[in-house]
């Protein structure tokens, strides 16, 4: 089945079982509030607040796998929806089909259309961020030869729906460090060269 929010094309599977694994066991007030609080993270571009979704879902210690699913899963409902220009009316009769019961149905498209503008600008401010690469350091680590460690910070990596700052790690022989080099200057040189804004111009 296709669905509008989707793009007219397929819900993910993962999105699927959270509606039904994490959604559904909600009571439509503490929906409401995970909803708001993902909209907030979405608009400010800020990770998810442990501390304030285990106080939502009643969890002092353990594991957070399932209050995060659920924010990563009303995370893709809504930017999706708000991608897709999709109606609060239509993304809730693809919820109810999809499952998720008609109180909450009506809660998502409440939030959706208090909040589908402010959701809308912010992907258009990030639409290029995604994977961004913040800084790049490097080191020697202990015990190995010949071998420089470079250390990325990556900001907006995706991560189960759920944008993060992650670093990444690699280990690189030194001899092979003058070819990264170089082949990044060339990379770099051709993106220099490429008049961007001209380009789409001519496309117009």
């Amino acid at each position: 089945m296709k669905f509008r929010f989707c793009g007219d094309g397929d819900c993910p599977d993962w999105v699927l079982a959270g509606i039904h694994s994490n959604l559904s066991v909600l009571n439509t007030a503490q929906l409401k509030e995970v909803a708001e609080c993902v909209v907030k993270c979405i608009i400010l571009g800020t990770d998810v607040p442990e501390n304030h979704i285990r106080k939502i879902f009643g969890i002092t210690k353990g594991s957070m796998d399932t209050p995060k699913a659920a924010f990563a899963c009303i995370r893709f409902l809504l930017v999706s929806a708000a991608r897709f220009n999709t109606d609060s009316a239509v993304l809730g009769i693809e919820l109810q089909q999809l499952g998720l019961p008609r109180e909450h149905t009506t809660v998502m498209c409440q939030v959706l259309d208090s909040y589908v503008r402010q959701i809308r600008t912010k992907l258009h401010q990030s639409s290029l961020t995604i994977n961004e690469l913040r800084s790049i350091t490097s080191n020697i680590p202990n015990n190995t030869i010949d071998c420089v460690q470079i250390r990325l910070d990556i900001k907006n990596e995706i991560v189960n729906g759920v944008p993060r700052q992650i670093t990444h790690e690699v280990n690189i022989n030194r001899t092979d460090i003058p070819v990264l080099l170089k082949e990044l200057k060339i990379v770099r040189s051709i993106m220099n060269g490429y008049d961007y804004g001209s380009n789409c111009s001519e496309e117009k």
